[in-house]
């Protein structure tokens, strides 16, 4: 019966629906923006891209400001086809910044199903809306940061670190102008790698060699390919840091239909399942060290480190967790 239905539809049949069903569709996307509950001052939306089009040209920070001097502190804009409400001043979200788990505001950011598909909605702690694992996590990232031992060995690979950087600075020369911003970017990736880890990315000596010709220098193929590597692995982790703006910003059938946009999304998850190989990677790694060191030598003070040994007869805590809230077992599932 269906099939003979469609059957008897000609061509115009077909284009009549069509109209029908988009201005059906118009109709409802712009009776619910008329009629939703506490309208704020915004750009115009369009069906499917919201706002979207309007950033083109900008970057999505510098196409924030210009809204926010033209609609002021407290704005709307409509992203992924949900509405997001943009606070513009401090005094707007005093109160939402505590620190207390009791807050009326505890996720930081618009969760979108963008988010999750890229895997950013319950790791970690900055994005995360599963608030079992975020106070796990928070946890032991508060512990980690507040022992002692943690902070003098931060303190020693931060004076490590800078020296290291001032030597590159000196042989590059006093008529060499230097980009401060771009070093102190490497260098923060690279602390934050460190003490996280345990791990030394290479993050500032790599970015040296990207500066002097390759004829003033000689190295071997063992260096060459350790900066090789290591420059591949601070890109790729940049590049899922940027890829968070195509997630937030596109709506599921952009991201998959939308063809120059489909094959961004497309390169940015293969670019995070790259990156999330090489991260367990390094797990497995810290593992099979921690087993292997006899219980009388001390372990790295790094986050990494933390998390593998809770629990366990090598933890490096001085406060055990509680066996309500943490497994009594070494095998946890670490979510970088």
């Amino acid at each position: 019966m269906i099939s003979t239905i469609f059957s008897s539809f000609g061509i115009s049949d077909i284009v009549y629906l069509s109209i029908t069903f988009i201005i059906l569709y118009v109709s409802r996307y712009y009776y619910n923006y008329f009629t939703r509950p506490n309208p704020l001052p915004g750009p115009f939306p369009l069906p499917i891209f919201g706002n979207v089009h309007q950033k083109l040209g900008h970057q999505f920070c510098d196409w924030l400001v210009l809204l926010h001097k033209k609609y002021g502190d407290i704005f709307e804009i409509n992203l992924a086809g949900q509405r997001a409400i943009m606070l513009c001043n401090t005094d707007l979200i005093e109160n939402m910044n505590i620190p207390s788990t009791k807050t009326k505001y505890p996720y930081r950011l618009l969760m979108s199903e963008g988010f999750i598909e890229y895997g950013v909605n319950t790791s970690g702690i900055v994005n995360n809306i599963d608030s079992k694992s975020w106070k796990y996590n928070r946890q032991f990232f508060t512990q980690a940061m507040m022992a002692p031992s943690f902070n003098h060995h931060a303190i020693e690979l931060t004076n490590k670190l800078w020296l290291e950087m001032e030597i590159y600075w000196n042989n590059l020369g006093e008529n060499r102008e230097l980009d401060l911003l771009k070093w102190m970017h490497r260098f923060t990736n690279e602390m934050i790698f460190r003490i996280s880890t345990g791990v030394k990315n290479n993050c500032v000596y790599s970015y040296y060699h990207t500066l002097i010709p390759e004829d003033d220098v000689n190295l071997s193929e063992e260096e060459k390919e350790k900066i090789k590597k290591s420059e591949s692995f601070i890109q790729s982790l940049e590049m899922l840091l940027r890829g968070t703006v195509y997630f937030f910003i596109f709506n599921r059938f952009m991201r998959h239909y939308v063809p120059f946009i489909r094959g961004k999304i497309n390169k940015l998850l293969k670019n995070k399942d790259m990156l999330f190989d090489r991260m367990y990677d390094i797990i497995k790694e810290r593992r099979i060290e921690i087993e292997n060191t006899p219980l009388d030598q001390p372990l790295p003070n790094d986050m990494l480190t933390s998390y593998l040994t809770a629990n366990t007869s090598r933890d490096i805590n001085t406060v055990r967790h509680g066996d309500a809230d943490f497994p009594t077992t070494g095998s946890l599932d670490v979510k970088i």
